[in-house]
């Protein structure tokens, strides 16, 4: 158990470092929604719907946040924004939601364990990638397989780390 809670440690002191300036400006990009006239739409993959749903539920979700669990639930606007939480192996479904939402002219955040060039994604210039840098499990088994993989915590992570950027932001307007 200590191994795996020092190894989370090190994959969120990772997303703090190497993507410090990606949530700087996932928050800004994220927070023009509720900020203004539209909505925070949160998307996932497959697997992260659970950490969607926890988000879109969260405390310090801004106002306006929205969990869209099918893409013809919501009718996104250019004045919205989004907000795509992706797995490793899942990046066509991702590039479906991707395209959806640039046909739509609603600008992003995808937060993914990989890059942008490895999923095979061309984001908008105005769009924002945002990885953190998960590559499998923690912690070796006995047979020296890596087990407990922090995808799931590492994503919930960084979409709380927006929502605190994003809530510093909007206090700022009022």
């Amino acid at each position: 158990m200590k191994i795996f809670a020092t190894q989370l440690y090190g994959v969120f002191q990772k997303i703090i470092e190497r993507e410090e300036e990606a949530l700087e400006d996932g928050s800004r990009l994220a927070a023009q929604g509720p900020a203004g006239t539209g909505r925070l739409l949160l998307y996932a993959t497959s697997s992260m719907k659970g950490n969607a749903f926890n988000l879109s539920n969260h405390p310090d979700a801004p106002a306006k946040t929205l969990q869209v669990q099918e893409l013809k639930d919501i009718t996104p606007e250019p004045t919205d924004r989004a907000i795509i939480l992706a797995e490793k192996k899942e990046a066509e479904d991702l590039q479906i939601i991707t395209r959806h939402l640039q046909s739509a002219e609603v600008p992003m955040v995808v937060i993914a364990p990989f890059s942008e060039e490895d999923g095979g994604i061309t984001l908008d210039p105005t769009d924002v990638w945002v990885q953190t840098h998960v590559k499998g499990g923690l912690v070796p088994d006995e047979k020296g397989k890596r087990i407990g993989s922090p995808s799931s915590l590492s994503t919930l992570f960084t979409g709380q780390l927006l929502f605190l950027h994003i809530k510093e932001l909007l206090d700022e307007l009022d």
